[in-house]
């Protein structure tokens, strides 16, 4: 992992620091990952919602002790280490240790959230997941039980910060589960206080894909992403995903289907729920909670050689929310945003024909619009790299990158939203 300061104003390089490394990989570690269902060993970075402090977790899932497998740095705006701490599971009763996600409270404290677990070869089926503290000055975890004891094989799991509510919303992601069987636990982070928890209640989604739509099934989508909006209510992004295999089973791209807009309550109570058409293919295997994690800066990838993460990194959608509504941009193909929502649309396979588009999601419907403004002819499209973008809350303003497909050429562009 290395460190590199840029010049904010100029965009000239100031510094370039090594700051953690892990071991190379040998072929035995490889066969470990592929076939013993372990995380590739990793360096992962996580920043805090509310300032510029940050944490850096050294995740060495190949090394021989437990206690060397997950390290916690937290940093302040500096640079300097305030604290760091190797992380163990409690009792030492587990030999495996999953990292999961992580918050930052500016100098405070670390929160980190892991999956611990035995298999079959090392004492049964067994796992739990905890929430765990470090706090500045501490050399040790302050750990909680979270009260979930299904065995899952390669379950995930995502922090949203709310910071209008002053919680974390984990949403735990268990292998292979769709819709409503996410799981989501809101946790108060200074004290570790935990609240009821509860899946999405999709009825409101199923009815209008239904009567808007002309579906005759219920909407079964991914989870895609979870936001927070002004109200401090959650804004959840769903999309139906459909795998492509080759003759010998390997995944080889993923259909990217309608996405599902439902807004609820910090407690998970259903205010309003809808549905956009979409459509699009990407190259390999598709991650759950792919809006967000391009957002955070980090995709994990399925395999050695994910096709997918290229890919997907070009056709984010991305989600804002401002004091009048909330909006998802994208690129889309300019004749499926004239297309009626009950009809099919075409997919979208490349990047030089789409153009740069906003939904609008205000109460429980969605208007359909372009970001700039509306092609005159096929050529006539504008790529955003929203993968890349940002939003200042103050200014109401947009900034993103801009390629013109003809000169493949980029430009940084600002909108005003509201």
């Amino acid at each position: 992992m290395i460190r590199l300061l840029v010049d904010g104003k100029t965009g000239k390089l100031k510094g370039e620091e090594k700051i953690a490394e892990l071991d190379k990989m040998s072929m035995k570690d490889g066969y470990a990952v592929v076939f013993g269902g372990l995380d590739i060993p990793d360096i992962r970075i996580v920043k805090d919602p509310d300032s510029d402090y940050y944490a850096m977790i050294r995740y060495n899932t190949l090394a021989h002790e437990t206690q060397d497998r997950i390290e916690v740095f937290h940093f302040s705006p500096n640079h300097k280490i305030i604290n760091r701490a190797k992380y163990t599971a409690p009792n030492d009763k587990y030999k495996y240790t999953r990292y999961l996600n992580a918050y930052v409270h500016k100098d405070e404290y670390v929160i980190i959230g892991t999956f611990a677990f035995n298999t079959d070869k090392s004492g049964g089926d067994e796992s739990r997941f905890y929430i765990s503290q470090l706090s500045k000055g501490k050399t040790t975890f302050v750990q909680k039980e979270l009260g979930f004891t299904d065995f899952y094989k390669h379950p995930d799991a995502e922090f949203v910060y709310n910071n209008v509510k002053g919680i974390i919303h984990m949403i735990l992601m268990p292998a292979g589960t769709l819709g409503s069987a996410v799981i989501f636990q809101n946790i108060k982070p200074s004290s570790l206080t935990f609240e009821k928890t509860y899946s999405p209640d999709l009825s409101q989604v199923n009815e209008y894909y239904r009567n808007n739509m002309g579906s005759k099934d219920d909407f079964s989508g991914m989870i895609q992403g979870a936001f927070v909006d002004n109200s401090g209510n959650l804004v959840l992004m769903y999309q139906e995903t459909t795998i492509k295999k080759d003759k010998y089973g390997t995944i080889t791209g993923t259909f990217l289907g309608d996405v599902a807009l439902l807004k609820v309550s910090s407690e998970g109570k259903t205010i309003n729920g809808a549905v956009y058409p979409f459509y699009s293919f990407v190259s390999g295997d598709h991650s759950a909670f792919n809006s967000n994690k391009i957002k955070n800066g980090f995709r994990p990838g399925y395999s050695f050689d994910d096709k997918g993460l290229a890919s997907e990194q070009y056709f984010a959608i991305d989600f804002i929310s401002t004091d009048n509504a909330s909006y998802l941009l994208f690129n889309n193909l300019p004749k499926n945003m004239e297309t009626e929502e009950s009809k099919s649309i075409k997919i979208v396979k490349a990047i030089g024909p789409t153009t740069a588009v906003k939904y609008t999601y205000k109460g429980d419907a969605i208007k359909r619009d372009y970001l700039f403004k509306k092609p005159k002819e096929k050529k006539d499209v504008n790529f955003c790299f929203f993968g890349s973008s940002s939003y200042n809350p103050v200014k109401k303003s947009y900034a993103t990158i801009y390629t013109d497909p003809e000169t493949e050429k980029s430009a940084i562009v600002w909108v005003k939203l509201d």
